[in-house]
């Protein structure tokens, strides 16, 4: 039996096809954005790296369409009511379930870390004087999606109960509220501080409630009782595209939908807005207008292989797409290996597809290396159960959060400590991960 048919024949007959292949397309379209966006030239012999947003504004428009994180939290929305319903039902606890998927989220990040902190402090130690095009701010940078996408995992059993209870609409309607409100305050008087980084720190809140509101959504599509039929689908896709003509168009939001690198310029994703909330309805739309065909389409095991086999490592290709991007930069523009331009024209945009093409050779190899740690087994840590265990989550959910706002300031080198590495954000992200129970034996597979 070869390989396709091997896949198969080991794929579930419950398993939702669907589902899998819009989570692999949007991290896949996340990835190649972010590949896309760095611009590096040339300017009197000396290379200059840049960002595609904000030397050509006009690429913003793409942004309504390469920005596909919603799918990802709304689909994982979905696998995670159907993930904690199956441990209720076997009597698992909150906590021992969220050790589970905290395992198969975080343990990627152990060799991304392993390789990225002595590679920084190498770089900061024994050639403090090198400019690197892409430093390290920007290997670490997708681990803000852990922490956002852990949280609201974490908060699955208390969202889902209520759920179950009252339905979801009156949580979907207070967060777009409250969205709104908070947009509010960060385009008026919290404008004029205090910031957190380069954004008005309110603007934060929305950290939590946009993408609880998304993850919300997922248990919607998990119970199957989204809208059917082209035209409440049709609907969904008119609605949301109308809210961003007037919040883009007349409202105070801005076009872009992901931050711009070294901008304080307002965005609708760090942190979000409500226009990501409505970019989220259109998405919506279209991923369930095109469930039928599509789900018909991966019945055939040659199309549905390289979806499963992309998916049983997703996690290991976003945390990696950025470290080979900084290394595949530094590496072939400063040994001449790839044509270098003045301005971003047409013969910058001919060189993207070999660009993408040697960044995509790297990262298969990386992911080849590496995958086992997000592939491997788990069983849940023992020795902690009742509120003990829940105050260890909690606490380890914090540090972790706090471990991975540490390194995204830092980009992991901290003038003044010891070999110049933070080692604060350091422990408390190790801290965090052995809280969560990511640092267990192995074991049994988690759900």
């Amino acid at each position: 039996m070869g390989l396709i048919a091997r896949i198969d024949a080991a794929t579930p007959s419950e398993r939702d096809r669907y589902l899998d292949a819009v989570r692999v397309a949007s991290i896949l379209l996340v990835v190649l954005g972010h590949w896309i966006v760095r611009v590096v030239t040339v300017d009197g012999g000396e290379l200059k790296s840049g960002y595609l947003l904000a030397m050509v504004p006009a690429s913003q428009w793409v942004t309504l369409l390469v920005q596909v994180m919603p799918l990802f939290f709304l689909l994982g929305g979905a696998v995670n009511a159907e993930s904690w319903r199956r441990a209720r039902d076997r009597g698992d606890s909150a906590s021992d379930w969220l050790a589970l998927r905290s395992r198969r989220l975080l343990r990627p990040t152990l060799p991304l870390l392993a390789v990225l902190v002595p590679a920084a402090c190498l770089m900061a130690n024994v050639w403090p004087d090198h400019q690197l095009l892409f430093d390290f701010r920007v290997a670490i940078f997708p681990l803000w999606f852990l922490a956002a996408y852990l949280l609201v995992t974490a908060l699955t059993p208390l969202t889902l109960a209520w759920h179950e209870r009252h339905g979801s609409l009156l949580m979907l309607g207070t967060c777009a509220v409250l969205t709104l409100v908070v947009d509010g305050l960060r385009f008026t008087v919290a404008a004029d501080g205090p910031w957190l980084g380069t954004q008005p720190a309110v603007a934060f809140i929305n950290l939590v409630v946009v993408w609880l509101a998304i993850h919300q959504t997922g248990f919607i599509w998990a119970d199957d009782r989204l809208p059917r039929g082209g035209w409440p689908r049709a609907g969904l896709i008119l609605a949301g595209m109308a809210l961003l003509i007037v919040m883009i168009g007349w409202g105070p939001y801005p076009l872009t939908m992901v931050p711009i690198e070294g901008s304080r310029a307002a965005n609708n994703a760090g942190p979000p807005t409500a226009a990501l909330l409505a970019l989220t309805l259109v998405q919506l739309g279209i991923v369930l207008a095109m469930r039928r065909t599509v789900t018909a389409w991966l019945q055939r095991p040659a199309l549905w292989a390289p979806v499963a086999l992309v998916g049983a490592g997703l996690m290991t290709v976003y945390l990696w797409h950025q470290p080979v991007l900084v290394l595949v930069a530094n590496v072939v523009y400063p040994l001449g290996w790839m044509p270098i331009t003045e301005t971003v024209d047409l013969r910058w945009w001919l060189w993207r597809l070999p660009w993408v093409g040697i960044c995509g050779v790297v990262l298969v190899v990386l992911v080849l290396l590496v995958q086992r740690f997000e592939s491997r087994a788990t069983a849940a840590v023992g020795g902690v159960s009742g509120r003990l265990a829940i105050l260890l989550r909690a606490a380890g959910l914090l540090l972790f959060c706090l471990g991975i706002a540490g390194f995204i300031d830092t980009g992991l080198v901290q003038e003044d400590w010891p070999l110049q590495l933070p080692w604060i954000p350091l422990l408390a992200f190790l801290a965090g991960l052995w809280g969560l129970g990511a640092l267990g034996r192995e074991g049994r597979s988690g759900d």
